[in-house]
Order: structure tokens, then C-alpha cells, then sequence
């Protein structure tokens, strides 16, 4: 079951806390033939099993770079509730996501603003697949409530 956090509070959060783990898959190829057709993505990386193979030596179709950020996103976004804010998130792509695969992303807080006004976190974040390769890295800047602004 998928736990949403009603709201993180900024106050609730400390540099090294863990960012809840969050895990997609396995990969099909319904979900990649959506995502193509989302983003209006003919190529064939994205869905023809024989293409890929013949062309570009990979066993199977993959998994585009926005599908997995989008699944990120949804991580985070999930974790800080709805009153949380995604400001910046930045990611490096290290390897690719077949068919088959699980997708796990994990992350941690770095660091929290010592400003009283303006209540960021910094993460870290990082993907994984089913045999533990990493898949992806980055990182993100959230804006958290404040527990003492709900109260004014």
C-alpha cells in the first residue's frame, strides 16, 4: 500500500533523515506504449522489441527518461503531501530501464535552510533497478510548511 503523507511539516525534517523508498514495476510494455504516446515519442526504443535488438543491441525495448523522472517526482511529491513544494530537481540518467525491470528510488535530506522565512530542504536522490544498478542520481530542493505559519 501506497502511504501519502498528508503534510511534512519543514519542523518534522532532519539532515540524514531517509526519504521513503518507493518502488515501480516491473517495466511493460503498456507502460512505456502510454508514456510514448503522452509525449507524442515514436521511436522505437520505446515499444519495438525486434527494432531495438536488430538496431541498437539491446535485448528489449526501454523505458524513456521521463517516465522514470515522472515516477521520481512522484515519489517526492507523495513524501512532502500536497502542501509541499517541488522547487528544483536536477538528474543525471546512468543507465538504462528494460522491460521486466523494477524501478526503487530512495533519497535523503542534505540540508535544511537556517532561515526562519524560508523553510527548503535539499536531497539527495538515487535509482536503482531490481539488481541494485544504479539507474539514475540527483538531487532536489523542496519547500516544506511550517507548523508555526498554520497557527497566525
Amino acid at each position: 500500500m501506497i502511504t501519502i503523507n498528508p503534510t511534512l511539516y519543514f519542523e518534522d525534517v532532519t539532515a540524514g533523515d531517509s526519504i521513503p523508498p518507493r518502488e515501480y514495476g516491473p517495466l511493460t510494455i503498456v507502460d512505456t506504449v502510454r508514456w510514448a504516446g503522452l509525449q507524442e515519442n515514436s521511436q522505437h526504443l520505446h515499444f519495438d522489441r525486434d527494432h531495438v535488438r536488430e538496431h541498437n543491441g539491446l535485448r528489449t525495448f526501454i523505458a524513456s527518461g521521463a517516465y522514470r523522472q515522472a515516477l521520481l517526482i512522484r515519489t517526492l511529491t507523495d513524501w512532502i503531501g500536497a502542501r509541499g513544494w517541488l522547487r528544483k530537481i536536477s538528474v543525471r540518467h546512468a543507465y538504462s530501464t528494460f522491460e521486466g525491470d523494477t524501478i526503487r528510488f530512495s533519497g535523503r535530506v542534505l540540508e535544511k535552510s537556517a532561515d526562519s522565512f524560508d523553510s527548503w530542504i535539499t536531497c539527495d536522490l538515487e535509482g536503482t533497478n531490481q539488481d541494485e544498478r544504479q539507474i539514475l542520481t540527483g538531487g532536489c530542493t523542496l519547500i516544506l510548511p511550517r507548523r508555526n505559519a498554520e497557527k497566525s
